[in-house]
């Protein structure tokens, strides 16, 4: 297969963009995004400047970096037009429901996992957390995104491919951790469009609360309604 010629430039542009959700907060140094990409600060400042001179971002007094509100608008037209597919919510509820657990869908964003869409059951006496927003790849849904992303490189893969691989295999991610000092488990499955992996669903719960077996059934099942909802919406 002929590997497709890329430029360079548009990637990295596209990556310093992408590390500004990843600090959760408006204003940002040279010195945090350098560290952020892993770049050196004098490359680092280079397409910082060039993104202020194009009107992506804006400059403080204190050299600090944010979002201009060109970014903003075109971040509102593509929640608008580009969002969480139908499909994908419609499913997202029904699981929910089903489950009686958090569902979340995330999508890759640069280095990490971002969510980008959560429903949550309502329960009487519940204690509310805030749900992380940015996840490692190296989470349930950042290694279900590695595994079926056609764009992962390599590099990114790496610590991670004996995970790839069985999930690869099984088509889904069955994970134990513990969450802001709770044990937790999680089942995530990838959804795809063509070749082109949208994103990663899955279902969270405090460990032994749900069904393991059961929740398997009904992510994979999910994925498969999804996908084919989504195949006779934009047929080939």
């Amino acid at each position: 297969m002929t590997k497709t010629t890329t430029l360079q430039s548009v990637e990295k542009t596209i990556r310093v963009l992408e590390v500004f959700p990843q600090f959760d907060r408006p204003l940002v140094t040279l010195s945090e995004v350098a560290e952020a990409l892993g770049w050196s600060r004098p490359a680092t400042h280079q397409y910082l400047t060039t993104l202020v001179h194009c009107g992506w971002l804006q400059q403080d007094t204190k050299r600090q970096y944010r979002l201009s509100v060109r970014a903003a608008t075109f971040g509102r037209f593509a929640t608008a037009h580009a969002g969480v597919p139908e499909a994908v919510t419609r499913r997202m509820h029904a699981l929910m429901q089903r489950l009686e657990e958090p569902i979340s869908f995330a999508v890759r964003n640069g280095g990490s996992a971002l969510i980008v869409e959560r429903v949550e059951p309502q329960r009487s006496l519940a204690v509310r957390r805030e749900a992380e927003r940015q996840l490692p790849l190296g989470s349930t849904s950042g290694h279900v995104l590695l595994a079926f992303d056609p764009h992962a490189t390599a590099e990114e893969q790496a610590p991670h491919i004996d995970a790839i691989q069985e999930i690869r295999e099984r088509g889904y991610s069955v994970h134990r951790a513990v969450w802001m000092g709770d044990a937790i488990e999680v089942v995530a499955v990838p959804i795809l469009q063509g070749e082109e992996c949208l994103g990663a669903l899955s279902v969270i719960a405090p460990e032994g609360r749900m069904n393991l077996d059961d929740a398997i059934t009904e992510m994979v099942d999910s994925r498969r309604a999804i996908e084919a909802d989504l195949a006779a919406q934009h047929p080939h």
